[in-house]
């Protein structure tokens, strides 16, 4: 399957070799609005550079990935579902609900997917986690409780910073990740309410903390905390059951989760897996997914209709200020 990268700063260099790295697909073009960054890119990964107008436009190109700032997702989404293409598209999707409901629409008609990037899902701890849930493990979920984050440094004077460009903070940046899990273990959430704050990146357009807290329409709940002042890169999450209970405890530079741990009333002890020594390949389990989902003609996940719900979730919290 071919595919088209547009976008090629940091998470566009790790979609193309992701996307290079799989035996279903073929890195065949790439695409930045640098010119600079595009030649370097092309060197690098030792494929060629075509302007955007040949990459929607070129009937061989199967799938575009879209890994620019987030002011640019939506009109390059739709441009390439109205030429009939797959899209993946870099997190957080889209800056508000508007843009979400409007390429929704698209979805509707165009004959291509549309998945949005979710790695989180593909860590080895997490969708161990997602088995232990779906064997009954833990009961029904009731709650899900998470933090992620990072120190803020690679970030600091970005595009990220600015409000019209990014659409947000912290919030969009990682915490878009714990929102796609808290909906992948709990459910839809109906409400919500949350705090902002800004209290060390000080010229920042957009918050570098956040908190929220949810509810399903049966009264089930998730919490989150994300932030770009932490000291290191952390993630963690919790999962809580009718039955029992999951935690997930990793760093960033795993990019897995270093260790899960559970127990339940069957167990009655404290059980745990280690996946340290795994080789992160979340990235490239992503793709793979996307690819078996194109081919089998599966809905994606996480979808167009997944990522409007998470965008209600961060709007809930930004109202709520």
């Amino acid at each position: 399957m071919n595919f088209a990268v547009i976008g090629l700063g940091s998470f566009g260099i790790k979609r193309a070799g992701a996307v290079k790295n799989s035996s279903h697909a073929k890195l065949v073009s790439i695409y930045d609005v640098n010119e600079e960054n595009a030649k370097k890119a092309s060197s690098v990964l030792e494929v060629p550079v075509s302007s955007y107008e040949e990459i929607i436009n070129n009937p061989d190109i199967n799938v575009i990935c879209v890994c620019t700032p987030n002011k640019f997702h939506k009109n390059i989404i739709i441009d390439s579902l109205n030429s009939g293409k797959h899209v993946f598209c870099e997190k957080p999707y889209v800056r508000n609900t508007s843009e979400a409901k409007e390429i929704l629409e698209i979805t509707k008609k165009s004959k291509g997917i549309l998945q949005l990037a979710s790695n989180h899902r593909f860590f080895e701890s997490v969708m161990y986690a997602k088995k232990l849930v779906d064997e009954g493990v833990v009961g029904k979920v009731l709650s899900f409780n998470g933090r992620i984050g990072h120190n803020g440094e690679r970030l600091k004077d970005s595009w990220f910073w600015k409000k019209d460009i990014s659409g947000g903070g912290t919030l969009l940046d990682n915490g878009c990740h714990l929102l796609d899990l808290s909906r992948l273990f709990v459910g839809n959430f109906v409400s919500g309410k949350g705090i902002t704050s800004k209290a060390y990146w000080k010229n920042c357009e957009v918050e570098d903390t956040a908190s929220g807290i949810f509810k399903t329409e049966d009264g089930r709940t998730a919490t989150i905390y994300c932030s770009w002042r932490l000291f290191s890169g952390y993630f963690f999450f919790e999962i809580n059951g009718s039955e029992g209970y999951i935690n997930v405890d990793g760093r960033f530079d795993t990019h897995g989760g270093d260790k899960i741990y559970w127990s339940n009333n069957k167990e009655k002890k404290l059980l745990s897996k280690d996946f340290s020594n795994i080789k992160p390949n979340s990235y490239l389990l992503e793709i793979d997914n996307f690819i078996n989902n194109i081919n089998n003609k599966k809905k994606s996940s996480p979808s167009a209709e997944d990522g409007l719900e998470i965008m209600k979730m961060i709007e809930f919290i930004y109202s709520d200020q």
